[in-house]
């Protein structure tokens, strides 16, 4: 096989590309919202699953024939159509995570590539959500992390910096989804992650503040 030299310069790009998004990448950080370590639902203060006809569809096929729990989102198995479906535009899940963190950022995703994108699968898609950090289970308010907007049709999962400043640590974690992007009947999150730091002994980031 013969290689041309002029061919060099350009596939060390590319591979030197791949690289910098690897390093990117939020799937290089801890993630504290996972099942597999010890994050948890905290159903008495999330909203209820869609039920309707029993299907999540995408590019109008049917692909989940049965009621995904919002436990889904704690997974790492995020193919199309494995998401939890809440009712209408507006919902709200509670977490409560294995450890005290410190929170510095969350990652959406969506789990359809950009390139199978289809009117179903982006109507169903969050748009608009808030993040807030509590300390408590019973704590009805919280601290606004950020406010933010989910973009279908760009990567998957998408990553976002929170606004950390005075948010102390925290031991929950609400995921407040304001709209989606046109679907009438319900609202599909696949997979929430939370970034951050872990509290140690001596930490002087403080307590959350209300």
């Amino acid at each position: 096989m013969v290689c041309s030299r002029q061919k060099g310069p350009a596939v060390q790009k590319i591979i030197d590309q791949v690289l910098e998004k690897l390093e990117e990448s939020p799937f290089q950080m801890t993630n504290y919202a996972s099942k597999t370590s010890g994050a948890a639902i905290v159903r008495s203060k999330t909203s209820p699953s869609w039920i309707g006809s029993g299907r999540v569809f995408w590019q109008s096929l049917p692909l989940v024939a049965y009621m995904r729990p919002p436990e889904v989102i704690l997974e790492p198995d995020n193919h199309p159509g494995n998401c939890w479906p809440f009712p209408g535009s507006q919902g709200h899940v509670f977490i409560k995570l294995p450890v005290a963190v410190f929170p510095t950022a969350v990652t959406i995703n969506h789990g359809v590539p950009a390139a199978a994108y289809h009117a179903d699968s982006i109507s169903s898609a969050p748009k608009d959500f808030a993040v807030y950090g509590l300390q408590a289970e019973d704590d009805e308010k919280g601290t606004l992390l950020g406010e933010f907007i989910f973009t279908p049709g760009q990567a998957p999962g998408q990553t976002f910096q929170l606004k950390n400043e005075h948010s102390g640590f925290i031991k929950y974690v609400r995921l407040q989804v304001l709209s989606n992007w046109g679907h009438r009947d319900y609202t599909c999150v696949y997979q929430f992650r939370l970034h951050g730091d872990p509290a140690h002994d001596g930490d002087t980031r403080g307590k959350l503040s209300a």
